[in-house]
């Protein structure tokens, strides 16, 4: 990379940022706007950023390798599986990214299929590419199975259409739903009569973000008006299978309202509750899994008859606490599945209907399941009534998929997994945080290496938003490893891998304990030897992209690079942003007075860099459509940064034309975004992708 890097020629102005009586001075304000200028500077970086990553010789080398890395998924680090398929009508619904003729070539798009038994490839339903689409964020089959809704992003973001098809046909019904839903946060539920859905509309016009709830009866028109719920977040409806009852809960879980179906007259359930409660419908009562008095998790019972069912001294207890972590719970049978994890490893238990114990699931071995992360995820019928069909992945294998059948003890393979790190091995080591807490982290070693030599190594990791960081398979990110490098999965607080209370330990005003946790887990590298600091480096998406920032400027001597996907740099200038204002304040705090305010400022990263200090290596990749983490404050964030650093310590970005926050990327652009950071990282920490791939370092199954 030839330095000192020529910056795009960027001018400041004299604009202040004040909120609540705090100011600040904002000199690149004028990069949030969307102007001819701000656009000619935002191409001039993504030109200087091109002439210095795809200079590197190796570049399309590693990009063969990340393609054949990412065998699920979109291709990115964060979307690395599609959902777990739906059984509806006798067959089976599913987004499939099944491999070309020729070899684990994927498609860009996943498309929907409909099959008799999940180990037959089945019949497309919809295919993305066929109308220029991007992709498919999720499917909600109608429980005859006739039709299949999908919600489709047309344009790379996380807005998207919802589209109604005939399976038979694959015809577009010509039901015209005028909302937008919003990626995979709230996925629609069907009547038993297939007679309509409950869909959460996204409306993101003016200043706030509104998430209202509609019930669209097939071959009517719109619906007039919005159901009469509502809930801080995002509400979703969950529907009896039974056809009596519907919940109105949310997508951080609470089932605030229950109707009797068909009237629809909804009525309050459990509120004013400060607690998680996930569950499922279950005859007359809601099944679920709280941390209510339980940070581990406890499941109960909640009668829909109950006079004071948002009193949690009146719920009856079914499973207790234990040292395990509860997550979700299903209804197989006449059993009960509850899945979770120990020491952030997932598990899953069977019990009766009545809390009896049955079995263990036996699974592979410690690994995750993908698609648990997301507490809301249970919330969403996804498998055959009578048996447990479920995604697993371990940190060297790919999710495969599996089914299970209660008593028999024995997990059935369906689909295997596509992608392993063969002689790679893993292990959960602990660090000392600077409060003296433990926190866990697995560390996978590439092939030959046992720990006593230090290697390149990158750090990956989330901490926030109650969202576990799960030990699974890295996707992309197993080429770092096949290339010879150690990739470490950081549990600190803010996620909730150790239990609610592990999370909310690194959350709002206790935001910072996330942060030194993550210092902790790179100190105990150090001084275990595995790695260096001239060979460590960290990564993180949207909330783990805010962390890598704050690690970037708080802790810059651990670091010789700081890659940070899908970040917000400027805390502060959120509360005039409309997502910001929505999600700002759920995970680090209000703006609401000055001690807040200040808060937000040390963990900001436009705030709290300074000139004179000697920074690592910085990339910053962004989406020009994303509407969580807006190209403007990437824009201003990094000029800022650059200003300070110098030309002679790169600070790089990419803002991609029509990529949102990366749920809707296709596939061979999320492979090249990935590749784009990792030849960065790569360069910075002397490493160079093996000679061809496949490899002995790599298994890949078509």
């Amino acid at each position: 990379m030839k330095r000192p890097l020529n910056y795009p020629p960027t001018r400041t102005g004299h604009a202040q940022e004040t909120v609540s009586g705090v100011s600040f001075p904002d000199p690149y304000r004028w990069l949030e706007e969307d102007t001819d200028e701000t656009q000619a500077w935002q191409q001039a970086q993504n030109r200087l950023t091109d002439e210095n990553v795809r200079d590197w010789p190796h570049f399309e080398r590693l990009r063969q390798l990340v393609d054949h890395c990412a065998a699920d998924g979109n291709g990115s680090p964060h979307w690395m599986t599609d959902p777990t398929p739906v059984f509806a009508g006798g067959r089976w619904f599913r987004l499939d990214r099944s491999a070309g003729d020729g070899g684990p070539d994927y498609p860009d798009a996943a498309v929907v299929r409909v099959c008799d038994t999940l180990e037959e490839a089945g019949k497309v339903v919809y295919d993305p590419r066929s109308d220029g689409a991007h992709a498919v964020f999720w499917i909600a089959p109608s429980p005859d199975g006739t039709m299949v809704l999908a919600g489709v992003s047309t344009d790379g973001g996380e807005q998207g259409e919802f589209r109604l098809y005939a399976t038979d046909t694959g015809e577009l019904l010509p039901d015209a739903i005028p909302h937008r839903c919003h990626g995979l946060m709230a996925v629609p539920q069907w009547t038993p009569d297939s007679a309509g859905f409950f869909c959460t509309a996204a409306d993101p016009a003016g200043d706030a973000y509104s998430f209202p709830v509609y019930y669209h009866r097939v071959g009517a028109g719109a619906p007039p008006a919005p159901e009469a719920v509502d809930a801080p977040d995002i509400p979703l409806v969950q529907v009896d299978p039974a056809g009596r009852y519907a919940v109105a809960t949310s997508v951080f879980a609470l089932p605030r309202y229950v109707c009797e179906l068909p009237e629809r007259a909804w009525r309050p359930f459990v509120q004013d509750v400060g607690a998680i409660v996930v569950g499922v419908i279950d005859g007359d009562r809601y099944l679920a899994v709280t941390n209510h008095g339980a940070p581990r998790g406890r499941l109960v019972s909640i009668p829909f008859d109950s006079t004071t069912p948002g009193d949690p001294a009146t719920w009856q207890e079914i499973v207790p606490e234990s040292q395990r972590v509860l997550s979700h719970v299903r209804v197989v049978g006449d059993q009960l599945a509850l899945s979770g994890s120990v020491d952030t490893e997932a598990r899953a238990w069977i019990f009766d209907r009545d809390g009896t114990e049955l079995e263990e699931v036996p699974l592979s071995g410690p690994g995750a399941f993908p698609n648990d992360a997301l507490s809301h995820n249970a919330l969403t019928p996804d498998g055959h009534p009578d048996d447990f069909v479920f995604l697993h992945s371990t940190p060297l294998t790919s999710p495969g998929l599996y089914r299970y059948r209660p008593g028999t003890g024995h997990v059935e393979t369906l689909r295997p997994p596509r992608a392993e790190l063969p002689g790679a091995t893993v292990s959960l080591r602990w660090a000392s945080s600077a409060d003296g807490t433990q926190v866990p982290y697995h560390l996978i070693l590439p092939a030959g290496a046992d720990g006593t030599e230090p290697l390149p190594t990158l750090i990956t990791a989330y901490g926030g938003g109650r969202v576990a960081w799960p030990p699974q398979y890295p996707g992309p990110l197993a080429a770092f490893v096949a290339s010879g490098g150690a990739l470490v999965l950081s549990h600190q607080r803010g996620g909730s891998d150790l239990g609610s209370d592990w999370a909310d330990a690194g959350r709002l005003d206790r935001k910072q304990n996330s942060f030194d946790d993550l210092y902790a887990v790179a100190e105990h590298l150090l001084s275990t030897g595995v790695t260096t600091t001239g060979r460590l480096a960290v990564t993180g998406w949207s909330n783990g992209g805010i962390m890598a920032c704050a690690a970037y400027v708080q802790r810059p001597e651990l670091w010789a690079a700081v890659v940070a996907q899908c970040p917000v740099l400027d805390l502060v200038m959120a509360h005039r942003d409309p997502y910001g204002k929505f999600a700002v304040p759920a995970e680090f705090g209000g703006f609401d007075t000055s001690e807040e305010v200040h808060h937000l400022a040390r963990m900001s990263a436009y705030q709290r860099v300074e000139e004179g200090v000697r920074y690592p290596w910085l990339y910053v990749h962004a989406g020009a459509a994303d509407t969580a983490c807006r190209p403007g404050q990437i824009r201003k964030g990094v000029a800022r940064i650059q200003a300070a650093a110098g030309p002679g310590t790169p600070v790089l970005t990419r803002i991609w034309d029509g990529v949102g926050h990366g749920l809707s990327t296709r596939r061979s652009e999320a492979v090249l975004h990935t590749t784009y950071w990792l030849s960065f990282l790569m360069r910075r920490l002397a490493m160079t992708p093996p000679a061809a791939p496949p490899h002995p370092g790599l298994r890949v199954d078509s």
